[in-house]
């Protein structure tokens, strides 16, 4: 039995490496004898850190050679089906699903976060191909209401949760966080920082660095962690350059296991990368979101929370409403315990078309 995974992986990008750790051990744990291949920017890479057989995704013969001896198609998770970061990305992940589909390959949209969807071309292609597919699982309701919106109504859709909430931390990986955390730091009080360039959003930045200078007046350490590296390292030295106080950068590749770790020994986590959210959802970390992007908005909604303010004097107090909010942890702990759940229907899901036993949205 071999599953074919289309999504953004093989460039480094800490959220989408979580994602496809997260999908193969879900499937794996519930059936030992599955076989993967990926469809990667750097199949070197992803063979070398997932151990998943990989292929080059720009390289037409080998997908197709894959996709004729696979059995599923699972295209995601993450937010590969919009259009704003890039004109050619939906339209290659769809062209992956219509070429699957073509040679009557069951396929499932896996945990999609769907959107922003702007472009004619983008709707009309979503709308031929979406339709025509066998299941979609979706970590928020927004992405329901956006496909439904441009017109795809004919398969399964089922809200779920982002597969990242199924990861698990070992206590070598807890020790080795603890080691990284010591070589930056020096109090116990730290907030970790993930932020990534936006150019629509480049107000935020000296926004963010008064608040941040202020939490290192009250005590706290500041921590910047790039998820996408290297390229979250200058945006995170640009916010710096406009701090007073003294702040941290871990200037490393890390890998899944590393950040989730880490992510669970802040004191608080701010973040503009989706996964560095749920990454501090996951390990209980008390979190709090930029938004640049509605997935953010879709993400924090699930906790009943809202977008920081990128008005400094606002921002602040929104913090520290966060920080002093002594049953916040519990409620992100129950909340995280439910997500958790939801994820592993994902797999059980993308496992039942193998079988052939679709599975409706009411019987789900």
């Amino acid at each position: 039995m071999k599953i074919a995974l289309s999504g953004y992986y093989g460039f480094d990008n800490a959220g989408d490496e979580a994602l496809l750790a997260a999908i193969t051990g879900a499937i794996k744990k519930h059936n030992p004898n599955v076989d993967f291949v990926v469809f990667s920017g750097n199949p070197a890479r992803t063979m070398s850190a997932h151990n998943i057989k990989s292929v080059y995704y720009l390289n037409p013969a080998k997908v197709l050679g894959e996709l004729v001896q696979s059995d599923l198609l699972i295209s995601g998770g993450g937010s590969i089906f919009q259009d704003v970061t890039s004109g050619r990305s939906l339209p290659y992940y769809i062209s992956v699903v219509a070429l699957a589909k073509f040679l009557k390959k069951p396929v499932i949209f896996y945990a999609q976060g769907v959107g922003p969807i702007n472009r004619s071309l983008s709707k009309f292609l979503m709308r031929k191909i979406a339709n025509k597919v066998d299941m979609i699982t979706l970590r928020d309701d927004d992405s329901r209401r956006l496909l439904h919106d441009i017109g795809v109504t004919c398969p399964p859709q089922i809200i779920t949760a982002d597969p990242v909430f199924t990861l698990k931390t070992s206590r070598a990986e807890h020790e080795t966080a603890e080691r990284l955390l010591a070589s930056h730091c020096t109090r116990g009080k730290i907030i970790g920082v993930a932020v990534r360039k936006w150019d629509l959003l480049y107000s935020y930045q000296k926004s963010l660095a008064q608040v941040l200078d202020k939490l290192a007046a009250d005590g706290f350490e500041i921590l910047f962690v790039p998820f996408h590296w290297p390229d979250d390292v200058k945006e995170a030295q640009t916010v710096m350059s406009f701090m007073s106080h003294q702040a941290g950068i871990i200037n490393e590749h890390l890998n899944t296991a590393s950040l989730l770790a880490l992510s669970g020994k802040f004191h608080l986590m701010i973040g503009m990368r989706l996964h560095a959210l749920i990454f501090a959802a996951s390990q209980e970390t008390v979190f709090a979101g930029i938004s640049y992007d509605p997935k953010i908005d879709g993400f924090l909604k699930l906790y009943d929370a809202r977008p920081l303010s990128l008005e400094p004097e606002k921002m602040l107090l929104e913090i520290d409403a966060l920080l002093n909010n002594d049953s916040l942890r519990d409620s992100i702990i129950k909340r995280s315990v439910y997500m958790r759940d939801k994820a592993e229907e994902n797999a059980v899901l993308a496992l039942s078309l193998l079988k052939g036993q679709l599975v409706t949205e009411t019987q789900a």
